[in-house]
């Protein structure tokens, strides 16, 4: 599961550091939306200003970028949020299979029981089997969902970690202290 600051650091990624937009005149790359993504803590150590500061996270924002196979944390997050948006789908999806299972079983128990000379039981016994067997799918539906956004935020947050500790190398190589 996503922790409670993990999940703040993201929301706060939509939030674009001050200054931001004046770097990107002679950049061939898009800039993203801010260039300290964990909201680190920075101090410049050798008088940097605010400009040089604000040069500074976004050329490292692009170094760290560069030195973790290309992953960028905004990207990431916008393919977190989509995958749980398609996860949410396939276990809503899913959470209807005991109705729809009972509906199928009471159809085919209906088509047996008439043929045995008791329709109506045969309806019956067909809606329960039906519904477990579709009760059962279900779940087994919504956990694989689970398991694999699990599985998603997991690796988000690794990569995420990863990042994070080239950008505070590429920052402490720069003169900040990064806390």
């Amino acid at each position: 599961m996503m922790t409670k600051a993990v999940f703040s650091a993201l929301a706060a990624l939509a939030l674009a550091a001050p200054g931001t937009a004046l770097l990107a005149q002679d950049q061939q790359r898009p800039l993203p939306p801010g260039t300290n993504p964990a909201q680190r803590m920075v101090y410049p150590g050798e008088g940097q200003d605010v400009d040089q500061q604000q040069r500074d996270q976004l050329e490292c924002y692009w170094w760290a970028s560069d030195n973790t196979a290309g992953w960028d944390p905004y990207v990431a997050h916008k393919a977190l949020v989509d995958a749980g948006y398609v996860a949410q789908d396939q276990a809503d999806a899913a959470a209807g299979g005991g109705v729809r299972g009972a509906a199928g079983g009471a159809l085919g128990g209906l088509a047996i029981g008439a043929i045995a000379g008791d329709a109506g039981t045969g309806a019956a016994i067909g809606a329960v089997a039906g519904g477990l067997i579709g009760g059962s799918r279900s779940r087994r539906a919504q956990r694989e969902a689970q398991a694999q956004m699990d599985a998603a935020i997991e690796d988000f947050n690794n990569n995420f970690q990863r990042w994070d500790r080239a950008w505070v190398g590429c920052m402490q190589a720069r003169g900040y202290t990064v806390t």
